[in-house]
């Protein structure tokens, strides 16, 4: 049962990230952590597929150093505390993500100001993101912090800004699971129940791009933040 529902939330999660372009991790880790073990859950969710580091060399120095560290507090945790952990950086999310398209107003602000692609920003937000990813399995605040301050400074353009996502969550999930499985937290069952899931993944983009064809995406990023708000109360207080 614990298989199914994990596919059927993992399904749910990539309807919502083929609508409105996030989501998937926010979505599987707020749900699975009602029904499941916390630890058995960071491996379900995050057996991803590695495209590509070609435009976030720098993130990912600063994840490799931040990803361990995140693990080392994940186990320093009970369950109760694992699932107050996730219910905090949802509540993040929720803040960030409408912040990240806020980018005209953001330029407004950051107009007067002469930064260049340097180091310090990227090391800082992919060593974030690392421990947020070892902590809680979401990864993003960080990264959407960052992102969004890079396109208001005219660093990046919106494609760039995805394409750099798409390789830095990828490499996050990739190194994530290698790490655990290391430790040792991997065994044939949750590889199996990975594998089973992976389809769902698939058909969930596909079944939510389709809905991104007929509905105006605005309306659904707010319900999903709205969703997402829900669920980290859930999470909390329950």
């Amino acid at each position: 049962m614990n298989t199914l529902f994990s596919s059927i939330t993992i399904f749910i999660a990539s309807i919502v990230h083929g609508i409105a372009g996030f989501g998937l991790a926010q979505v599987a880790m707020g749900i699975m952590p009602l029904f499941r073990t916390a630890a058995s859950v960071a491996v379900v969710s995050n057996f991803r597929v590695w495209w590509s580091v070609k435009d976030c060399i720098k993130p990912v120095i600063g994840l490799i150093v931040g990803l361990p560290l995140g693990l080392y507090v994940f186990n320093q945790l009970d369950k109760g505390q694992v699932r107050i952990a996730i219910g905090l950086v949802l509540l993040l999310a929720v803040i960030l993500i409408p912040l990240g398209k806020q980018t005209n107003a953001l330029k407004n602000l950051f107009e007067d100001k002469d930064y260049s692609d340097g180091w310090i920003l990227p090391l800082i937000a992919g060593f974030s993101a690392g421990v947020l990813a070892g902590a809680v399995a979401i990864p993003g605040p960080p990264m959407i912090l960052y992102g969004t301050f890079m396109v208001a400074t005219n660093n990046w353009n919106g494609k760039k800004m995805k394409a750099t996502f798409t390789a830095f969550f990828g490499t996050v999930m990739l190194y994530r699971v290698a790490v655990i499985s290391f430790q040792g937290k991997m065994n044939l069952g949750l590889f199996t129940e990975a594998l089973i899931a992976i389809p769902a993944m698939l058909l969930g983009v596909y079944v939510g791009i389709k809905i991104f064809e007929k509905i105006p995406q605005k309306i659904f990023n707010w319900i999903v933040i709205g969703m997402l708000t829900i669920n980290a109360f859930i999470l909390l207080f329950t």
